[in-house]
């Protein structure tokens, strides 16, 4: 039944947030303090999503140093409030986590994202009034190895969905056997995501149109 979901699972970055915007300033910024030629935002972006990997970016923005500094000065700096305050909400967040939990009697909506810092994470949630939205808050150290199921891998529940835009998410869903929906206009192509189930963003799902849910 509908009614007997108990969990949704639910990425921030991509789903929740777009974060676009954050993470070219953040890159352009580093390749003005150490020598570069930012490339064009949808330039960028369509390489990041395309998963061109880092130091090919790099090269072709001619950075002027190695890319180990790149790597250093990006972990510092995505998750600063700086770089944190160029995150928006994706379209109708509020509305549509409304909804679901008028859909779902009893369900859980928990966030699940890798950050660095949970003080700026719930800042950040708080600031854009969606905190409500979610009756658990989970981050997860963004360097471990399948670091979002490790945190979720002892959850009991009897049927949960995890929806996400990357790989790690997907990957998370197969670990929990549960399904996945896939956003596919976050951070990856639709091509590179092995989703049971696809949506633009998270209003256009439709939870009755899931073989799983119903």
């Amino acid at each position: 039944m509908i009614s007997d979901l108990d969990y949704i699972f639910l990425d921030l970055d991509g789903p929740i947030l777009e974060g676009k915007n954050r993470h070219y300033q953040c890159y352009s910024e580093i390749l003005n303090d150490y020598g570069g030629t930012p490339l064009s935002i949808d330039h960028y972006w369509n390489l990041k999503r395309a998963r061109v990997p880092r130091d090919q970016v790099l090269e072709a923005s001619k950075f002027g140093a190695p890319y180990e500094t790149f790597a250093n000065e990006w972990m510092e700096r995505i998750e600063s409030e700086k770089f944190l305050s160029f995150d928006e909400l994706k379209p109708q967040i509020k509305e549509t986590l409304s909804e679901w939990k008028k859909l779902f009697s009893g369900v859980s909506i928990e966030l699940v994202t890798m950050r660095q810092s949970r003080h700026n994470l719930i800042d950040q949630l708080s600031r854009l009034g969606v905190i409500e939205c979610f009756d658990v808050v989970t981050d997860c150290p963004p360097m471990r190895k399948n670091t979002k199921y490790q945190a979720l891998k002892d959850r009991k529940f009897n049927r949960a969905v995890f929806i996400g835009d990357t790989e790690e998410d997907i990957n998370t869903a197969n670990m929990l056997n549960i399904p996945s929906i896939g956003v596919v206009n976050g951070i990856r192509d639709k091509q590179y995501l092995q989703a049971d189930y696809f949506a633009n963003e998270i209003v256009d799902i439709n939870f009755s149109h899931l073989d799983y849910i119903t």
